[in-house]
Order: structure tokens, then sequence, then C-alpha cells
């Protein structure tokens, strides 16, 4: 298991201009923000686009990095494969995944219409109860407003 320095060394050495790009992205941000405690205004402005430059400088990066560590099409084992395509073979691997499709629903119904002859059964033995359990109700005629303190609309607080 790599650990998280060793992830980071790893991904430096593959593309060490993303964190460059990332360092000159945070300098330009931290001595906009100087210069805006400051009041120069035009000095503010110019780090801010140097921000902004620094940042497109690192999206490059990022996309000439991923550009370049995608596989060529030599290292990909069949991907210029001059085997024609049998379409028996994919015919018929089509028709297993159906019919294993169809064993795997077949099962889950097997399992719900069991899961169902035991409520039934269960229902039986307490008097045949109803499927869903009824709302309770509220104690003796006293309702709880809504929008009051401590209402029964507002207990999603609890959660927190």
């Amino acid at each position: 298991m790599e650990t998280y320095r060793e992830k980071a060394v790893r991904r430096l050495k593959e593309n060490p201009w993303v964190p460059l790009g990332v360092l000159a992205t945070v300098t330009a941000l931290v001595l906009a923000s100087v210069k805006l405690q400051r009041g120069e205004s035009q000095r503010f402005n110019y780090w801010l686009r140097m921000r902004v430059a620094a940042q497109g400088l690192t999206i490059v990066a990022v996309v000439a990095g991923t550009w370049s560590m995608r596989p060529k099409d030599n290292e990909i084992p069949g991907a210029h494969s001059t085997a024609p395509r049998n379409d028996a073979d994919v015919e018929k691997r089509r028709m297993e995944k159906i019919a294993k499709e169809k064993e795997e629903f077949e099962e889950r119904l097997r399992g719900a219409e069991r899961a169902e002859g035991v409520e039934a059964e269960l229902r039986a033995r307490k008097g045949a109860a109803p499927a869903v359990a009824a709302k309770p109700e509220a104690k003796q005629g006293k309702e709880t407003p809504v929008n009051s303190e401590g209402g029964g609309g507002r207990r999603w607080w609890r959660w927190f």
C-alpha cells in the first residue's frame, strides 16, 4: 500500500509543473491580498491578473501531464488487432449475459415471494394486522402545532 508521502513524491516526479503552478497561484493570491490591505489598487489588480495566468498555466500543465501519461497505442494489447471480429461469439456472449440477468431476476423474485409468504403468515398469527403501520394518533386529542418551538415539523435538528 502506497503512503500519502510516497504518492505525493510519485505524482511530483510524473508531472512537476502542476505543484509549481499551484505554488505560483497561491503566491500571486497572497501578494494580491497584501496589496489590497495596503490600498495599492494597481498592484492588487496586477497580482490578481498574475493569479489568473498562473491558474491557466496550471490547467495547461494538468492537461499536458494527462496527455503525456496516456497509454500509447503500441502499449495497449489488441489495440490494432488484425483478427476479424467474430459476430457469432459476440452474439453468444450477449445471449449468455441475458440468460444470467434473467436467472438473477428470477432468484430475486423467488426471494420476494418467500418474504411475502412469511409476512402473510405473521399477519395471520397476529390477527390480520394491516401490512402498513398506521400513523400514531395524537396523545389525548392534543396536537402539537408544526411551527411552534419544539414542534413536529422541526425535528430535523436532532440529526446534527
